[in-house]
């Protein structure tokens, strides 16, 4: 896809060949001028010598023919434009130093013309140089300014007052043609360009649109395929499915919390709040390695079982990198990330890699927050949920240990937040959870009464 720079360029070229072609039309139309001039002075009405008249026929017709060539070769149009303008200011001098024709709103012919190409310098410098020609012309006429009055005021006493009106009423007639010829090209030059803006940004929006549903859709997609997966998790672990749903919630609580804290702004853009809240559904993947009889224990673990349940981490990074790039690859390095660092520790007494302080990813220190306040004020097959003060208070003696400070105080913080989620989770979930919960105790029972046998 072009750039807006390139965009404007091909734009700008096109627009210069485009008005250069209208350009040689109004020299080819000039040339309309000096034959009036014939006919008229053929009439008796006016008083110009034919050698004039051709001479300017002549010089229409080939600033037309050059202009042309120049145009077709695109090497040239640039040079084209400057030649076609100057050309109409060329031509309105020679039509000003005759005394006997009255040239005055055609100075602005050649400014109007170079106004369609949209380049200022090139309209500062053509309105010069009329300005300019303009005064050439009167120091021209003003040689024999005396004798042309004369000789009009002697027409006019022959002729009457009617001749003043005609000779006057012609003179005006030529410039408003020539203005109109060119002031008629602007006008529809301008339409042109602007009726194809409209449909350039109408097809923009359109695209945009378009674009945008898809991406919704895509992020909508993406967002089921991995609530499938807490899904998936929830069938292996009563807990997990419905834990990192929670977690998603409270990850992207935390994050906002601590950018409206003022802590890591620039990381914590909404695009990236997004890619944090969905990469949670995937932090505990790597649990569906870990044996079922292990992870749905009753009581503390041993300490081979702990060492069993701490290899999920390094699972779920393994299973991850399986996972193929999505978008720019950010979201699967965050995903990555999560799964394998939210069991570190601030003071670097975490697992797997014992990293501390700011070594852990951003994403990982949210996402240790998030999981641990889950697990704090949730129910387990072991223990009972703690409520929303006591969870709050292991987060504040925690501080610069277990979490970051400012992670900690945005967990606390968010306190009128936490409650309401939490008693919206425990309405949704009662009934489904209760039976879970029985199924998993009988499920233990049986395993008891088997290894008994």
């Amino acid at each position: 896809m072009l750039s807006v720079n390139e965009q404007n360029e091909i734009f700008f070229k096109n627009n210069i060949k485009n008005v250069n072609a209208s350009v040689e039309k109004i020299l080819l139309a000039t040339v309309l001028v000096p034959c009036f001039f014939i006919i008229l002075t053929l009439a008796g009405i006016w008083r110009v010598p034919h050698f004039y008249s051709i001479f300017i026929i002549c010089f229409s017709l080939s600033s037309f023919a050059i202009m042309h060539l120049m145009n077709r070769k695109t090497e040239l149009q640039q040079l084209a434009m400057f030649f076609g303008v100057f050309a109409t200011a060329v031509f309105v001098e020679l039509l000003a130093i005759k005394s006997l024709i009255s040239i005055n709103i055609t100075y602005a012919a050649a400014p109007f013309i170079s106004c369609m190409y949209f380049n200022r310098k090139l309209t500062i410098c053509t309105t010069v140089v009329s300005f300019f020609l303009m005064i050439l012309s009167f120091a021209l006429k003003s040689f024999n300014i005396i004798e042309v009055l004369q000789t009009n005021l002697l027409m006019w006493q022959t002729h009457g007052s009617w001749y003043w009106f005609f000779d006057k009423s012609l003179g005006y007639g030529i410039e408003f043609i020539f203005i109109f010829l060119i002031a008629y090209y602007m006008a529809k030059r301008s339409h042109r360009i602007i009726n194809h803006f409209a449909k350039v940004l109408k097809d923009r929006r359109e695209k945009t649109h378009l674009l945008r549903v898809q991406n919704e859709k895509l992020h909508y997609a993406q967002d089921q395929l991995f609530e499938f997966i807490a899904k998936v998790l929830g069938s292996h672990d009563l807990f997990t499915g419905r834990h990192v749903n929670h977690t998603k919630v409270y990850v992207r609580l935390i994050a906002e919390k601590l950018r409206d804290n003022g802590f890591y702004t620039e990381e914590l853009s909404e695009k990236n709040i997004h890619l944090f809240e969905t990469a949670a559904f995937l932090h505990d993947i790597g649990k569906i390695h870990i044996p079922e009889g292990v992870l749905n224990k009753i009581g503390k673990f041993t300490p081979a079982e702990f060492e069993i349940m701490k290899s999920h981490p390094e699972e779920g990074k393994n299973l991850l990198e399986l996972l193929p790039q999505i978008g720019d690859g950010t979201f699967n390095k965050i995903a990555i990330d999560m799964a394998f660092t939210h069991h570190e520790k601030w003071n670097g007494k975490g697992y797997p890699r014992g990293i501390k302080g700011e070594q852990i990813p951003l994403c990982g220190r949210i996402m240790a927050a998030a999981d641990v306040l889950d697990a704090l004020i949730s129910k387990r097959l072991y223990k009972d949920p703690f409520s929303i003060d006591d969870a709050l208070k292991v987060f504040a003696d925690s501080k610069g240990t277990h979490f970051e400070e400012c992670i900690a105080q945005a967990v606390i913080d968010c306190r009128e937040e936490i409650i309401k989620i939490d008693a919206g989770f425990k309405k949704t979930e009662a009934e489904t959870e209760e039976k879970e919960f029985n199924w998993w105790k009988n499920y233990h029972d049986n395993l008891k009464q088997v290894a008994m046998t």
